[in-house]
């Protein structure tokens, strides 16, 4: 990999204690305003940024703009490439006017180090740009490309730099932490959005509406020959997309790939213990990036280079990654753009859409696979067999390849949803969205479709700061319901309808209810003393024929009800007037289907 002159003074920041300080750390710079990078180092934040204003400073077309914070409060930034800018873009909302002003260019985000452990993608992008800004070859591609990338999406977890955090990682010598300042894994947030990097990545993103998005990562896992896999968001479950990312990008980027000589492979999940075992096509829902990124009809791709090939090797995989994808961008400017818009058309006449899929275990492709021969040897910690690949053995042959997801469950879009203006986390994350809303003026009664959570079951551990649910059952009714100025109707016609769907609907994989922002009501509040309502008991169902019908048939299939006496009284009560009706109620409202 070729070495660069890096020319800044250097800001020295470290971390003692939890608290940000004016002091070297591990792997930190101690000021020498002349840096040659060795090959097995890659630069702290404020390297990067030092570097990237300086091209930006030196080049019209590089642009530095300030898109958000972390949770510490520090600066997230963006370098952005685009030509003929009357201004220097300093804001996502610059970049969306300029792009307004050029509805044929081809957009590409890319974000880096959302782990930073996994810094790759920050060597590979400042290489790339550069050459974008000076090789004749590649500068030809901004007359129809825009390029925005984030250096260092995770800046917290970035300051904390070690050199052990990635144990099984060859290199480089210091390189970030995963979590960021709150410890949590950006990439399960980009639904529940708990962290203000979130945010900020929601206001670029909606500011450049990509054709691609790019998020660079180093694997874990097995060792195999290639320098570079990659994660294609799953085919099934993109839509009108599928088709185009599974016959047409794939190939080409496969394909550009092995011509640059880094050959790549779909990223390796593995069945068993080792690749011959078989790949399993990754689900990424949308909690994580590229899941996210297709709601809203973005063709994505998470790069995964190969974390026990050499640092440099890394790096040089995933900047030939980058420039294969843009040169393919510019090749197919015009079938993305219809393949895009193709997909939005047809979500618009969408009445009904998947949101949970599962996988096909019956149906795969067969792979053509190169990997290392795996060994089984006696452990020198253990005693007992461990795992060894033999790299002097190389074998070549077919795996099965698992990539086909089924809809497991789908869900009839309302022409609307309402939200009580309480749940205003919730509010908070759609309107991030750039979603338009409609604000109730007055207290109002109207007749919607109400669902009712009947079963849930939720993990003893927590999750990325949440217990998350899984609904077991749940009924709907349509029912006239009190709403008060305030409250939100979000109408679900437009670009957003996926998102709103795989957020709203609480069987959803990724939906606000799964991570636990409406918790609150399943818990029922009132309740009875059993005493007392024996006899309130006996008189409703004396004087109520069909609940009493409704208790008999329930007897029927409950006999431990002969038993248990309180069983057989919480089932009245649960179908009387007393039951309060909001327990368990979902605090999101469909507009029904007028029949």
């Amino acid at each position: 990999m070729r070495r660069f002159l890096l020319v800044w003074h250097v800001l020295v920041v470290g971390i003692s204690g939890g608290v940000v300080a004016q002091t070297p750390g591990p792997g930190l710079d101690t000021g020498d305003p002349e840096v040659l990078f060795d090959d097995n180092r890659t630069p702290t934040v404020s390297e990067a940024a030092a570097l990237l204003r300086a091209l930006a400073d030196a080049s019209p077309e590089l642009h530095w703009m300030e898109i958000g914070t972390g949770d510490s409060g520090k600066p997230i930034h963006a370098a952005v490439l685009a030509t003929g800018a009357a201004k220097n873009l300093d804001s996502p909302e610059a970049l969306e006017a300029y792009l307004r002003a050029r509805p044929k260019a081809m957009r590409l985000l890319v974000t880096n180090a959302i782990h930073p452990g996994e810094p790759d993608g920050v060597d590979a992008s400042i290489a790339w740009i550069r050459d974008l800004l000076n090789d004749p070859a590649e500068r030809p591609l901004l007359e129809e490309l825009v390029v925005a990338i984030v250096p260092h999406y995770n800046n917290d977890g970035a300051l904390v730099r070690t050199s052990c955090s990635r144990a099984n990682q060859d290199g480089p010598e210091f390189y970030g932490f995963r979590g960021n300042a709150r410890n949590l894994d950006l990439n399960r947030d980009f639904t529940k959005m708990d962290s203000r990097n979130a945010f900020a990545f929601v206001r670029l993103f909606r500011a450049m509406d990509p054709d691609v998005y790019i998020d660079t990562h180093t694997t874990n896992g097995a060792d195999y020959v290639y320098p570079m896999t990659l994660i294609t968001t799953q085919p099934d479950k993109a839509g009108q997309l599928g088709w185009f990312l599974r016959d047409v990008a794939d190939p080409a980027l496969y394909a550009a790939m092995e011509n640059a000589g880094y050959p790549m492979a779909p990223y390796v999940s593995t069945r068993g213990e080792t690749p011959e075992s078989g790949i399993i096509g990754f689900l990424e829902t949308p909690r994580y990036s590229t899941g996210y990124a297709v709601l809203y009809g973005t063709l994505s791709f998470v790069a995964e280079a190969h974390m026990l090939k050499p640092f440099p090797e890394r790096v040089a995989a995933t900047r030939a990654l980058l420039g294969a994808t843009g040169a393919w961008m510019v090749r197919e400017g015009s079938a993305i753009r219809k393949v895009r818009e193709d997909a939005r058309k047809s979500l618009d006449f969408a009445a009904e859409l998947p949101i949970r899929w599962e996988l096909d275990p019956t149906d795969s492709i067969p792979l053509t696979f190169k990997g290392y021969v795996a060994e089984y040897v006696p452990s020198e910690v253990s005693g007992q067999p461990r795992l060894r690949y033999n790299r002097d053995e190389v074998w070549r042959g077919e795996v099965p390849f698992f990539n086909r997801y089924l809809p497991a469950a789908t869900s009839r879009v309302p022409t609307s949803y309402w939200i009580p203006g309480a749940w205003r986390e919730v509010i908070a994350r759609i309107e991030a969205q750039g979603i338009p809303m409609y604000r109730l003026p007055v207290d109002s009664l109207a007749t919607l479709e109400v669902t009712y959570i009947d079963a849930f079951t939720s993990p003893a551990r927590p999750y990325e700061g949440h217990h998350v649910n899984r609904v077991d059952s749940m009924h709907r009714t349509v029912q006239r319901m009190q709403l008060y100025a305030g409250d939100v109707r979000v109408d679900t016609q437009g670009p957003w309808k996926r998102y709103l769907v795989e957020t709203l609907e609480p069987d959803a994989h990724d939906s606000f209810f799964v991570w636990n922002f409406f918790d609150s009501v399943l818990q029922q509040k009132e309740g009875y003393s059993g005493y007392v309502f024996e006899d309130t008991a006996a008189e409703l169902l004396d004087r109520d024929p069909v609940l009493r019908k409704a208790f008999e048939e329930a007897r029927k299939q409950h006999p431990e009800w002969a038993n248990d006496g309180a069983a057989a009284l919480r089932w009245v009560y649960q179908h009387s007037p007393y039951m309060e009706a909001s327990a368990n109620r979902y605090p999101v409202y469909r507009t029904p289907v007028v029949r």
